[in-house]
């Protein structure tokens, strides 16, 4: 009985006026997209016109190392999985962590970034977040040069006309290439690291030949073919027929190594970043 009562009183209290909750016509606050009080567990509106505006900021200094997608490359961490990225909100762990000094594409200091330019990087990082969650990316594609400036650099200094054409026909011709590469990030790829895996090489459809070395013992016909081992102390290389030919590196065998990429290799040497970006715009005209 005693329990019966309890029951009885509870449930008068809780139906007692003035006890129920008050109704009430406000609206619903509004989700903070900016300021200090924007912490860990609020979600970060992103604020498309600063976005755009990150968006260059990340082509012009991060792109190189973070890749197009801010996905990652071989230099750089893959942006979109970061803990870092994924916890801050309008730059509350970037700005930190940019401060400390991060190296850009253009040698600047990061932390010479303003707290503007830090929130327009966050608010196109957590764009890239979104459209990976919705399966739907947004590219970059976004290189600035000076085309005139690129075309000189290609017939001078770069000697890239030495090797490649840019008429339609001809050997290790560059003609059409931004058709083939219409995205400019790749396209900057290619030209930078041609043959590398992508199944076509920089100034033509075929895919790049690959390194070979011809080995001339003493007193015996010189023999080409491809690299199986070459070191300081063992030579080894594959015929045209398949067979493997070894020898033990001596002062008197004669090695010499070819390699029909070695110009791309050098130029990564003398390259500046102007150098690349007007290269690049120079090369998206031949199509």
């Amino acid at each position: 009985m005693n329990r019966l009562v309890a029951v009885a009183i509870l449930a008068a209290a809780i139906l007692m006026p003035g006890r129920l909750p008050a109704q009430t016509n406000a609206a619903p606050a509004a989700v903070r997209t900016s300021g200090d009080s924007l912490g860990p567990y609020d979600k970060q509106i992103v604020d498309d016109a600063a976005a755009d505006r990150g968006r260059t900021l990340f082509a012009a200094e991060c792109v190189d190392c973070h890749g197009p997608t801010a996905r990652g490359s071989e230099k750089g961490a893959n942006l979109i999985r970061s803990g870092l990225v994924l916890k801050d909100r309008v730059g509350s762990e970037l700005g930190p962590f940019l401060k400390k000094g991060h190296p850009l594409q253009d040698k600047k200091n990061s932390a010479d970034l303003t707290s503007e330019q830090v929130a327009d990087l966050s608010h196109f990082l957590k764009q890239r977040i979104n459209d990976a969650l919705k399966r739907s990316p947004t590219g970059i594609n976004k290189v600035t040069g000076n085309v005139a400036a690129g075309k000189a650099y290609f017939n001078g200094a770069g000697k890239c006309a030495s090797c490649h054409a840019v008429t339609e026909g001809s050997p290790h011709t560059v003609f059409g290439i931004a058709a083939r590469y219409p995205d400019s990030v790749n396209l900057q790829q290619a030209m930078l690291f041609p043959g590398g895996g992508r199944g076509r090489g920089f100034g033509g459809g075929a895919a790049a030949p690959g390194v070979t070395i011809t080995v001339t013992p003493p007193g015996e016909p010189a023999l080409t073919g491809a690299i199986v081992q070459l070191d300081d102390f063992d030579v080894q290389l594959r015929d045209s027929e398949g067979k493997v030919h070894k020898w033990s590196r001596t002062p008197a065998l004669k090695v010499v190594k070819h390699d029909p990429l070695a110009a791309h290799h050098e130029l990564l040497d003398h390259l500046t970043n102007n150098d690349v970006h007007n290269l690049v715009v120079y090369l998206e005209t031949l199509k």
